[in-house]
């Protein structure tokens, strides 16, 4: 079967939404469903023209996932936490790189020795592989209470890494493809001018913006404004040779932190908050099941030897990684423990972007196949196992662990709905003459029961801090959405003019962001 490019679309937009909607019984992290789904999917060649290329990648699908998660994440806390996180990001890298370099080149001229890869060949798999994607790892460090602190770090150095892992590869690609000369010295300046550069374009241009942005008060135009910003600042940042994801990661921290404060109306801010939070939905989603389509099972197989070989390698250079810094970040900030240190190396899973750099490789380039399928195999693995035994890990290691209070207090109100539900319908088929009057009187006992024990169990644990705070905050922010809704809805009927509307939305808009 081949489809017309829009039909893909629509089929690829309704597959997401299908995994969205499914994921609450699938009891699967959303992303991981959907690699499922991808390889499902792979054997009936439905998407024959939805292909995982480094243009579609690094031009269209990276700068607004990176900018979103710039855009959202709060500088002050960043700051609180930039040792830690710089430390991953930048020394971390470069010793996961060498790292994973040597001991794939060791393994396959000692241990199978069927393929001879020169070292530097194994380097630039180090440096394809070494950026983390920990999507599906936050969603789960949020559903399981994780320390704030650790998520911070993990989300920080994810995002950093991600640019210093894009510089790292360009410097051993030119070496290991272009055949230019090795020189320490040369590398080191190499990567210091490509990342600041790349930081200062980013900068100047989240200046600019979050300026020009000041000057109006429109959320339509400011959402254009901050989607011109993530893809100008990555392709400016490229056209002069510097970082463009560093660019972007920039550009999104300044107008994020800076921009949407000087420049943006509550009404505005939670717009665009909004509208980024739907794109990255979109784009994960559709890289995430793009890879899944992307898994060759057959070829993985033939090479699984050599794939095993690279999950162990990038694995031990990420225990490396932490283990060697970790001390050192121990000495000059808050202490990160072992269990918090054994979270992030099974935490720090492979995706996109070593995907990309993976197919950036170019196709003359005789090692190239085999770092791709070894790219295929660790980022599938990463995916899927670590990705699903992360919270196992969690609970073993009794890391976060929401309040079991909170827990049952849903467990109750969620059964007190459902009662509520059952005893509004049952009087309704009573009027309605469809039972009788004895049926209905039995049924009507246990219902009222039934809503007697759950009422009085959720008083008795909103007793507890947590629960009270947690009723109080969701219940707030319900009204508010819904006096919203009734100030929109006064608007449209005429009984109030938009200016009292706009006035009013802007208000509850501000009693919402303190709210998030």
């Amino acid at each position: 079967m081949h489809a017309g490019i829009e039909l893909e679309i629509i089929f690829l937009l309704m597959v997401i939404t299908s995994v969205a909607m499914g994921i609450r019984y699938l009891k699967l992290p959303y992303t991981i469903a959907l690699i499922f789904a991808g390889i499902i999917l792979s054997f009936f060649d439905i998407f024959p023209d939805i292909r995982l290329t480094p243009q579609l990648i690094f031009h269209v699908l990276l700068p607004p996932l990176l900018f979103e998660a710039a855009f959202n994440l709060n500088f002050s806390e960043l700051k609180e936490n930039i040792k830690p996180v710089l430390i991953y990001a930048v020394i971390g890298v470069v010793i996961a790189v060498f790292t994973t370099g040597f001991i794939i080149n060791y393994g396959l001229n000692n241990l199978i020795g069927t393929i001879q890869i020169p070292l530097m060949a194994c380097f630039l798999f180090g440096a394809v592989i070494s950026s983390t994607d920990p999507i599906s790892v936050l969603a789960i460090f949020k559903e399981l209470g994780v320390p704030k602190r650790l998520s911070l770090i993990v989300d920080g150095e994810s995002l950093f890494n991600d640019g210093v892992s894009v510089v790292v590869y360009g410097i051993i690609s030119a070496i290991a493809v272009g055949n230019a000369e090795f020189s320490m010295v040369h590398s080191i300046k190499e990567f210091v001018a490509v990342a600041f550069g790349g930081a200062l374009i980013g900068i100047i241009l989240g200046l600019t913006f979050s300026k020009i942005t000041a000057l109006v008060d429109d959320h339509l135009i400011e959402i254009t404004l901050t989607t011109i910003l993530a893809y100008l600042s990555f392709i400016a940042a490229e056209h002069f040779e510097v970082s463009g994801v560093i660019s972007v990661i920039c550009a999104g921290l300044m107008v994020g932190n800076y921009g949407s404060k000087i420049g943006m109306s509550p009404t505005t801010r939670v717009s665009v908050k909004d509208f980024w939070e739907y794109i990255a939905f979109i784009v994960n989603s559709v890289v995430f099941f793009i890879i899944g389509l992307e898994v060759n099972s057959a070829h993985l197989m033939k090479y699984l030897p050599y794939i095993f070989l690279a999950i162990v390698s990038v694995l031990i250079g990420r225990i490396v990684a932490i283990g060697i810094l970790s001390p050192f970040i121990n000495k000059i900030d808050k202490k990160i423990g072992f269990k918090w240190q054994g979270i992030m190396v099974w935490g720090g899973i492979r995706g996109a972007l070593a995907m990309a750099l993976a197919l950036a490789i170019p196709k003359s380039y005789q090692y190239r196949e085999f770092i791709l399928v070894m790219t295929f195999g660790v980022v599938a693995f990463s995916l899927i196992v670590q990705g699903l035994s992360i919270k196992g890990l969690l609970k073993i290691l009794k890391v976060g662990g929401r309040d079991k209070k909170l827990d049952e207090y849903e467990y109750e109100k969620g059964k007190f709905i459902a009662s509520n539900d059952y005893f509004k319908e049952l009087i309704k088929m009573f009027e309605d003459g469809l039972i009788s009057k004895k049926v209905y009187d039995q049924l009507l006992e246990d219902v009222k029961d039934g809503l007697k024990t759950s009422q009085e169990r959720i008083e008795e644990l909103a007793k507890n801090d947590n629960v009270s705070t947690y009723e109080y905050m969701s219940s707030l922010k319900r009204l508010l959405l819904k006096e919203k809704d009734a100030v929109n809805e006064a608007m449209k009927n005429g009984i109030i003019s938009a200016v009292a509307a706009e006035k009013l939305i802007t208000d509850i808009n501000n009693r919402l962001i303190e709210l998030s």
